[in-house]
């Protein structure tokens, strides 16, 4: 009988145990725990605060063993035993967690006008237009960028973006950007009669300076969410750029938001010679078409920022989110050299900003 009763006791923890290692192992395209793999750094604070909860509690219940006779029965060595491994397994789980975002890169190198065999991308989701052209005109222009990707973002707004860009480069030799756009919505919209250009957000808009050369819109893919604009050089020289957003993973879009990340992904397959992608996928390494990249390398990871979270803004920090705004390059290619991950104004999501050096054959 006390066996029996001491297995019983044990039921509670096992089951916390469980759901705490099941968090390492999450299936990754079911509607929430996609949701939750997405924001691994909340997980990881989360289990470290309940770890450090679990062990002084472990601890309090020994400090009553030690003060006190305690009666047979009562179970509270026992207790405090169950609450302490419970908490180290939860510090574990803590560890494993980190140690993934650790391992993406969580440190930020300063990435500066460099035009020597280099190119600069920045992408930048700006909610519906809400992102500060002023700002963003700033970062670009120190930064030095060549391509800037702008999903929920008409043309109009890179219009303006492009003309607060040759201004600013006035005094440095007059660079100017090209401005391609494309729209597109899910499939269940257009049949109600939603017109594809009332609102922003199903627009995506990329910049491409004239130091890379003239670029033409080609047809993108159409299975990648709101539209994705692909640029390939007029001349045949030079990379082959996508800007794409996917659709998002919310409740009656999940089928979409599935297909959507898997035709991103779906073009790393072969990559053509240099190929750059960048945008809002509204997934992370961590979701299952992104966990393979093909012949493509995340350029955040490479520059030691893969871990650092790009929305939403509202955390207040990098260091808790998601990283669901990425930059993939042809591994063959490119290496991305320095990274940064920067707030703005106006937009729950962050800036990111990748200088993208060739890679040595």
């Amino acid at each position: 009988m006390n066996r029996r009763r001491q297995i019983l006791r044990w039921i509670p923890a096992g089951v916390l145990i469980a759901l705490a290692l099941a968090s390492l192992f999450l299936p990754t395209t079911a509607l929430v725990l996609a949701q939750l793999i997405a924001m691994r750094s909340l997980l990881a604070l989360g289990a470290v605060l309940t770890g450090v909860a679990f062990l002084a509690a472990a601890g309090g219940l020994r400090w009553r063993v030690r003060r006190r006779p305690v009666q047979p029965g009562q179970g509270v060595r026992g207790a405090g035993l169950r609450t302490g491994v419970v908490g180290l397994v939860l510090l574990l789980v803590a560890g494993a967690h980190g140690g993934v975002l650790l391992a993406r890169g969580v440190r930020e190198s300063p990435v500066n006008a460099d035009h020597t065999g280099a190119i600069g991308v920045l992408s930048l989701n700006t909610e519906r237009e809400g992102a500060d052209i002023e700002t963003v005109t700033g970062l670009a222009d120190d930064a030095g960028v060549d391509v800037v990707v702008l999903p929920e973002t008409t043309q109009r707004y890179g219009q303006q973006l492009a003309e607060a860009l040759k201004e600013a480069s006035s005094a440095k030799g007059g660079e100017t950007f090209a401005v391609f756009s494309t729209s597109g919505m899910p499939p269940g919209l257009a049949e109600q009669g939603v017109d594809v250009e009332s609102d922003p957000a199903y627009s995506t808009t990329v910049l491409v300076s004239s130091r890379l050369g003239e670029y033409r819109q080609v047809q993108g893919p159409t299975d990648t969410g709101f539209g994705a604009v692909r640029l390939e050089p007029a001349d045949g020289d030079g990379p082959v750029i996508v800007g794409a957003h996917t659709y998002p993973p919310v409740p009656g879009a999940m089928t979409w938001w599935r297909s959507s990340v898997a035709g991103v992904a779906s073009l790393c397959s072969r990559p053509p010679g240099g190929l750059i992608v960048a945008g809002d996928l509204n997934a992370t390494r961590d979701h299952a078409p992104l966990r393979d990249l093909g012949g493509c390398a995340s350029a955040g990871e490479q520059a030691g920022i893969g871990g650092l979270a790009t929305w939403p803004s509202a955390t207040g920090t990098s260091r808790l989110g998601a990283t669901i705004d990425h930059v993939l390059v042809d591994d063959s290619a490119w290496r991305g050299s320095h990274g940064t991950v920067v707030t703005v104004p106006g937009t729950d999501h962050r800036a990111v900003v990748v200088r993208l050096v060739a890679d040595a054959p």
